[in-house]
């Protein structure tokens, strides 16, 4: 190997460690929050059927009846569709994806970098559906389809509230602006495993 390319290599994956109290205080995190995976990466096509994959067999390791693994799994691919359809450049670089059990309910977080614009509409999308009953959000979700069939536009807003009328819970978001032209969004989705 080069000689310059074997020092290049080298001090990239010296940039890469963690000393191990950044590993443990990490690893402490993640046993904390009950997260049972997480993924932090690029999100392709080929990664999203891999990350849904694993969400199946996590169905595995506790008992969800099908009617909820099929909300579940939906839920999943709609927070999947939005880092791919919002993410800054039309890249879904350095997004996260966490999936988790805690005391009778799963929960999917997701976080990509997005623009201003992503970053005001999809604040106003989830402002909008926040508080709403679940039947309202079945009649917006209804107009909104109306609409869209009569003048060809985007889906737009669609998974969100999707998501919300699937998981019977509000999505828990947050937008983190990271420098003047871009912010990090995050969501949180809770299903309950028990009725």
């Amino acid at each position: 190997m080069d000689k310059r390319v074997h020092n290049t290599l080298t001090q990239k994956i010296k940039m890469l460690q963690l000393d191990n109290k950044s590993l443990f205080e990490l690893h402490s995190t993640v046993q904390t929050e009950n997260v049972d995976f997480l993924y932090k990466g690029v999100i392709s096509v080929e990664v999203v059927n891999e990350l849904l994959k694993i969400v199946k067999k996590k169905f595995n390791a506790i008992y969800i009846d099908y009617s909820l693994r099929k909300k579940i799994y939906n839920i999943a691919v709609e927070c999947l569709e939005n880092i791919t359809q919002h993410s800054k450049n039309g890249g879904p670089e350095d997004s996260i994806f966490i999936i988790g059990v805690e005391r009778e309910i799963f929960f999917i977080g997701a976080g990509n970098y997005v623009t201003d614009n992503d970053a005001i509409n999809l604040g106003s999308q989830l402002n909008l559906i926040q508080g709403k009953s679940k039947d309202q959000l079945k009649t917006m979700y209804r107009k909104k389809m109306t609409s869209q069939v009569e003048d060809l536009s985007n889906n737009a807003g669609l998974g969100l509230l999707d998501i919300a009328i699937k998981s019977g819970n509000s999505i828990d978001y947050s937008l983190h602006q990271t420098n003047p032209d871009e912010h990090f969004f995050t969501m949180q989705v809770q299903i309950k495993l028990a009725s």
